[in-house]
């Protein structure tokens, strides 16, 4: 490749090519949300996007992206400017896991799973976070030296290695990034509809009584997406440089690396 990725400056052209990118797929709906909006295929671009481009440019290319894109669609800022928030969230983890720094991610869902309970709809309905919790558990799982090790080589494609179990590992970042956005969002929506709009608690409560059996099946099937495309990519990107801000990364030195290497650095192939 030229010696563009070797500057500074292509990380972010990077995030700017890739923030067209999730804006573009952001308009596209997903499912109906609270209040009359509605939720975007966002939440599927935003771990991808962290997966390729780390957990600082992936989330500011997503930031970029869905303000853009609430400025066309009004109808996506379910959570009006704090919506990017939610999203940026999913991005962030998928990027922190990827450059095994993901002792964040369950400190971020042990902060919004306990916002949302002490939170006016919290409080109403606090069995909401139950598919929250058992994400933070299955966040965990990136902490066990052993298992994370496994489970970090695998996300690589190294050489013969086990579709099966890099499958596992990309599903395991993707459940837990897409939950991760869910759970911020909750967090802020309680204190949003009630504190800031007005909305009766009781009756947004009922809105997320209603949905607490069908976001998990939501979050489920944007997980399946997100590791689709993942492996997809991830099998192309472990044979080919395309200078991407962590794919190029030799996985086997990325303990060796400040968080500053890990957010601009190259291969030195």
């Amino acid at each position: 490749m030229s010696g563009f990725p070797n500057s500074k400056a292509y990380p972010w052209a990077l995030s700017g090519i890739f923030a067209a990118f999730h804006l573009v797929i952001t308009l596209i709906p997903f499912n109906i949300g609270f209040g009359g909006g509605s939720i975007s295929f966002g939440l599927i671009s935003a771990p991808i996007l962290g997966f390729l481009l780390g957990p600082i440019f992936g989330t500011i290319s997503v930031v970029i992206g869905s303000l853009i894109a609430m400025s066309i669609n009004v109808d996506i800022a379910i959570l009006g400017p704090f919506t990017v928030l939610a999203t940026g969230a999913g991005a962030f983890a998928a990027g922190m896991i990827r450059s095994r720094k993901a002792i964040v991610v369950p400190i971020i869902f042990a902060t919004a799973i306990p916002l949302y309970l002490v939170g006016p709809i919290g409080v109403i309905v606090p069995e909401f976070v139950w598919f929250h919790v058992i994400a933070l558990v299955l966040s965990l799982f990136f902490l066990i030296p052993k298992i994370s090790k496994g489970l970090n080589e695998a996300m690589e494609f190294p050489e013969n290695s086990n579709i099966l179990v890099s499958t596992f590992a990309i599903w395991l970042l993707s459940i837990v990034a897409v939950t991760l956005d869910q759970a911020v969002g909750s967090a802020i929506g309680g204190y949003y509809f009630i504190n800031l709009l007005g909305y009766d608690a009781g009756f947004m409560a009922g809105y997320f009584t209603a949905a607490m059996f069908v976001y998990p099946i939501e979050r489920l099937f944007g997980s399946l997406l997100v590791t689709g495309i993942l492996v997809a990519l991830g099998k192309i990107l472990s044979k080919v440089n395309f200078g991407l801000p962590l794919t190029t990364l030799n996985p086997f030195k990325l303990e060796e690396l400040s968080p500053e290497e890990i957010l601009v650095s190259t291969s030195e192939e």
